[in-house]
């Protein structure tokens, strides 16, 4: 199998007459004009000719790129098959079939065959929306775990129990998600050496021969986050550990590299380049802070929410948001009163949410989870478009059925038999 790297989490797997493209974001910025490239991306819009598939993990848009896809010629959308797990929604397999592209849903943990010698299997991770790609083809197994979020000893010996002894292993390996404010500093070097230590930990429980690592290649480009650069693990960083704490080679690509599994690879050169990328951050230009008036940010507040009430049936987005709680709380380990490791809480009031005293929660993210959080009242949730502090109505885990009593709290008799109250303010139950 041969391995081409495009950028950031974009791989090119090969073999035969089967090219599957993972991922692809090749220009533009992403999440809010926040996130850039760190290099250049080589690949160009003439080169899906030689495409047969295309593979999405999930729909972050450092990953689902629409804008990417758009670019692809017309009359090529017909010839390549997009590849996504099942979801509620169909969202992005519906998006893609009306672009013209061939569609396929992948069920969780089917194996798939795309072609003589090349078989795919995908699985959600848990119940978020990520999703990993275990790709056999040519005698090589390789494993794309991109951003899913396996970070405990046993969530990865969980993972190696499913997909078995893998060749490859590409894997996410620095800092993502917002880690604290710009004066935060170590804050945002703890989470950093937590990526760290966990691709390490990932290596060592998963065995694979070889480290692609991946899906970290960017910077973060505008005013008002770009304090996070200066805590970002270098691919540099993670090479030399890996390489001394554990068996696995590392193989550092840089955009437009190939490697064949199994041959030899040399890491200077990309090392090389990725320095002098991470050294031109400083002097790169900034996307400019750009106040948005009261109005139109309410205005794009109720469309988003008219968009999830016309998609998503109240009873389903409950029973969704309870699902997740409960894997969270799965995620954060053994606690709670029963284990008395550590207080039980919901999502929300995680440090650094709203339990914290962050002002910089998202109203799009707090309407997902449960908790105390920012709420519609209308439609099939409420009555109006207006913004107030609540309780979340939780739902009954074991009955599937959303139920209320009163206006902001749920019945206890609503409630599993098996959760915990929050501990922090919001006293909200957790799965």
């Amino acid at each position: 199998m041969k391995i081409d790297f495009v950028n950031h989490a974009s791989l090119v797997l090969s073999h035969g007459d089967v090219r599957l493209l993972c991922d692809p974001w090749l220009h533009g910025r992403a999440f809010n004009e926040g996130w850039a490239l760190l290099a250049p991306t080589v690949f160009r819009n003439e080169e899906f000719e030689t495409i047969s598939h295309i593979w999405y993990s999930h729909e972050h848009p450092d990953h689902f790129s629409p804008r990417c896809l758009a670019g692809v010629r017309e009359s090529l959308r017909p010839g390549i098959t997009v590849l996504f797990h099942e979801s509620d929604d169909r969202k992005i397999i519906r998006h893609c079939a009306g672009l013209g592209f061939a569609t396929r849903e992948l069920a969780r943990g089917e194996r798939v065959t795309l072609g003589p010698d090349f078989h795919v299997r995908c699985s959600r991770w848990d119940h978020t929306d990520d999703s990993w790609l275990l790709v056999e083809a040519g005698g090589a197994r390789v494993l794309n775990l991109n951003d899913c979020m396996v970070n405990r000893s046993d969530e990865i010996a969980r993972l190696k129990s499913q997909v078995g002894p893998i060749d490859v292993l590409a894997t996410q390996f620095s800092i993502a998600a917002w880690d604290g404010n710009a004066e935060d500093v170590d804050r945002r070097r703890r989470g950093a050496r937590t990526m760290l230590e966990r691709t390490v930990a990932q290596c060592r429980t998963l065995e694979p021969r070889w480290l692609i690592p991946f899906a970290s290649f960017v910077w973060f480009c505008h005013e008002e986050n770009h304090s996070m650069n200066s805590a970002v693990v270098r691919v540099d960083e993670v090479a030399a550990a890996v390489a001394h704490d554990t068996r696995t080679t590392p193989v550092v690509l840089y955009p437009g590299d190939s490697w064949q599994v199994g041959g030899r690879a040399s890491n200077a050169e990309a090392l090389e380049r990725y320095a002098a990328d991470y050294r031109s951050i400083p002097l790169r230009e900034r996307v400019a802070v750009r106040p948005v008036p009261m109005a139109e940010l309410q205005t794009s507040c109720e469309a988003f929410l008219a968009r999830v009430n016309g998609a998503v049936s109240p009873i389903r987005l409950r029973i969704r948001m309870a699902r997740m709680n409960a894997s969270y709380q799965r995620r954060a380990g053994p606690a709670g009163p029963a284990g008395g490791a550590r207080p039980w809480r919901c999502w929300g009031c995680e440090p650094g949410r709203h339990g914290s005293g962050s002002t910089t929660w998202d109203a799009r993210r707090a309407s997902t989870f449960a908790g105390v959080s920012p709420r519609w009242t209308g439609n099939a949730i409420g009555a109006t478009s207006r913004w107030r502090p609540t309780r979340w109505p939780m739902p009954s885990a074991f009955s599937g059925v959303a139920r209320r009593s009163g206006s902001t709290d749920v019945s206890k008799s609503s409630v599993p038999k098996a959760a915990f109250p929050c501990s922090m303010p919001c006293g909200w139950p957790t799965v």
